[in-house]
């Protein structure tokens, strides 16, 4: 695996560099920091390690439960005249599922919910292919450090359990605290975008819609668990001789507006170009 995504990337930067020699020829446009929003959602889920009762085959539940919105602010900084992307970015993620078990000692049909709310700090590196110039796709990496947080607003920060089939059987939850969750979270997102470049009078944007595969590296439950110190609320769904890891499919787009918003093809990137078209009676911005 790890070897198909190396060979992925070779590939794709060789074909970056030789695109990119010969749109250099044509495209005039000034690569620049670019500073946007980011707007996204995940579809979540914990994985078991280890685990002596296959409890990753426990049933997942509605697509509902289980999508997790995603959001923040993020700068693009080019490298290698548009081939290479930096794209620090910082991020407030909800991760956890949303699973269904029969419970023996409430015959009841339960649902096993974990949700959790994390800053999140990635730093994506891009490989883009130059197509034309205004769009590239592109390959990216993006190594990941979270800290968990608290319930933040509408979005919970719990794991809970409670009946389906017989009201108020069963109802626990507690909040997301080090006693039940690790407090920090890392691993790596890799996937593939789009980036489009609009040139309107006077300024670009940017907008880059991309998917991709986040993989946790780093066992959630808390050392205090491991070590029996702190009870699980949902210990019939899981055993804790063994790991679990946050894993999802996500989505976003991305807006962003490059500083300084002129660039260098168009005639009123330069103030003093903006005056003289303005004296010509063309209007300030010389349209």
């Amino acid at each position: 695996m790890k070897k198909t995504i190396l060979t992925i990337l070779v590939l794709a930067l060789a074909i970056s560099v030789s695109a990119q020699k010969r749109t250099n020829k044509t495209d005039k446009q000034v690569e620049k920091v670019a500073i946007g929003i980011k707007l996204g959602g995940n579809l979540s889920q914990f994985h078991y390690y280890t685990d002596p009762y296959d409890l990753n085959n426990l049933d997942f539940d509605s697509l509902g439960k289980r999508l997790n919105p995603m959001f923040g602010l993020n700068v693009e900084i080019p490298l290698l005249k548009g081939v290479v992307y930096v794209s620090p970015e910082v991020l407030f993620n909800v991760r956890g599922d949303s699973r269904l078990f029969e419970s023996k000692t409430y015959d009841t049909l339960v649902r096993y919910q974990a949700k959790v709310n994390y800053l999140e700090l990635r730093v994506p590196v891009a490989i883009a292919i130059p197509v034309t110039k205004t769009f590239k796709p592109y390959v990216f990496a993006a190594p990941s450090f979270s800290l968990a947080l608290p319930t933040v607003g509408p979005f919970k920060s719990e794991i809970r359990q409670y009946s389906l089939d017989k009201a108020k059987t069963l109802d626990e939850k507690v909040d997301v605290n080090p006693s039940n969750m690790t407090k920090y979270d890392y691993g790596i997102a890799l996937g593939l975008g789009f980036r489009f470049r609009f040139d309107f009078p006077g300024f670009a944007m940017l907008m880059k819609i991309e998917g991709g595969y986040y993989n946790g590296m780093k066992d959630t439950f808390s050392e205090k668990e491991h070590l029996d110190q702190s009870t699980a609320v949902n210990a019939q769904a899981y055993n804790l001789d063994y790991n679990r890891q946050s894993r999802g499919f996500e989505a976003a787009l991305t807006i962003a507006i490059p500083l300084g918003g002129f660039h260098a093809a168009d005639d009123c990137f330069y103030w003093s170009d903006m005056e003289k078209k303005k004296n010509r009676g063309r209007g300030m911005f010389g349209f």
